[in-house]
């Protein structure tokens, strides 16, 4: 009896065992399958997201407004803006990778935890996606308009070559280097203009507005590489000093803004015009009253949105009804 209560027991225990090991596999399975799952994901975004950062789109929101205020000046949108904003945003970004793979060095220092300079995304991997970008907005903006196609072909030239390639390297001139930037979001503009109508004297002064807006902020952009930067306005001249300069060409942009309101008799730029004004005080704020270096980060910020708030409330003003 005792050897048959003893084999019960110990059958029980081994039922018991089986019952543990088959619920262990089980959730074993389970719990690994979703476990790999998580680190999958995990390993698609981090192989991702370089792709995505280095692609900087925060200063996209100046192509999308100086797109928008083309469109706007011209008094004509469609479904056309969709892909013209696309393809600038995509020769925006192509840019940004382009100064990248040839401010490596610079950005290590500066921007240790950018894709390229942290090593999160190799040199090859970076001219493969810039070349996609460039193909697909050049195949875009010749589908929208073929001036378009050679604003955007002449914009690689100065934008990307002549600005960052180390056989020219203009952008290590604070002056030229700005007046290159402001050039290429000029032939934006015309560019998009030409999407619609014919180029006219009317297409240049719009886009002698773009080249004036631009060149009269984006200064303030080199405050934040200071450490990196070989030659910038703070630079040469100080950060003091250039902060002042800087606040200075700050209001430059609302005397073309006035002119155009009467030009194209435009009510809207009424509103437009103190926008800007508050916008710029903010930027003018940091400038003289904090540390433009320190803070450069969100100077910048505050610089894109002074671009950016301002022309989209133009557009908006403009098509309201058509939006409504």
């Amino acid at each position: 009896m005792k050897n048959v209560k003893n084999a019960n027991g110990y059958c029980n225990i081994c039922n018991n065992l089986l019952r543990i090991s088959h619920f262990f596999i089980e959730n074993f399975v389970e719990y690994y399958s979703l476990l790999y799952y998580v680190t999958m994901k995990i390993s698609l975004y981090s192989r991702i997201k370089p792709l995505i950062e280095i692609l900087k789109l925060k200063g996209s929101a100046v192509d999308i407004s100086v797109i928008l205020a083309t469109s706007a000046f011209l008094g004509e949108v469609d479904r056309r803006i969709i892909p013209a904003i696309i393809s600038g945003v995509l020769i925006h970004s192509g840019s940004d990778i382009y100064n990248d793979i040839y401010d490596r060095k610079i950005d290590r220092v500066c921007k240790p935890e950018a894709p390229l300079a942290s090593g999160r995304m190799s040199l090859k991997v970076a001219w493969i996606y810039l070349s996609l970008l460039i193909f697909t907005a050049l195949v875009m903006s010749l589908l929208l308009s073929r001036i378009l196609f050679l604003c955007y072909v002449a914009g690689i030239l100065f934008g990307y070559v002549f600005y960052s390639q180390p056989k020219f390297r203009f952008k290590d001139k604070p002056v030229i280097a700005i007046a290159i930037i402001a050039f290429c979001f000029a032939l934006e503009s015309i560019g998009t203009w030409s999407i619609y109508a014919s180029i006219t004297e009317n297409t240049i002064v719009v886009g002698a507005y773009i080249l004036i807006l631009i060149f009269s902020m984006v200064y303030m952009k080199d405050f934040r590489d200071v450490r990196g930067d070989i030659n910038s306005l703070p630079l040469i001249l100080g950060v003091k000093k250039a902060a002042k300069v800087c606040s200075g060409l700050a209001f430059v942009p609302i005397i073309p803004m006035v002119i155009l309101s009467v030009i194209y008799k435009l009510g809207q730029m009424l509103i437009v015009v103190p926008i800007f004004t508050v916008l710029i005080l903010f930027c003018i704020k940091i400038l003289l009253f904090g540390n433009p270096v320190a803070q450069g980060g969100k100077l910048k910020d505050r610089m894109i949105l002074s671009i950016f708030v301002p022309n989209i409330i133009l557009f908006i003003l403009t098509f309201y009804n058509r939006i409504v």
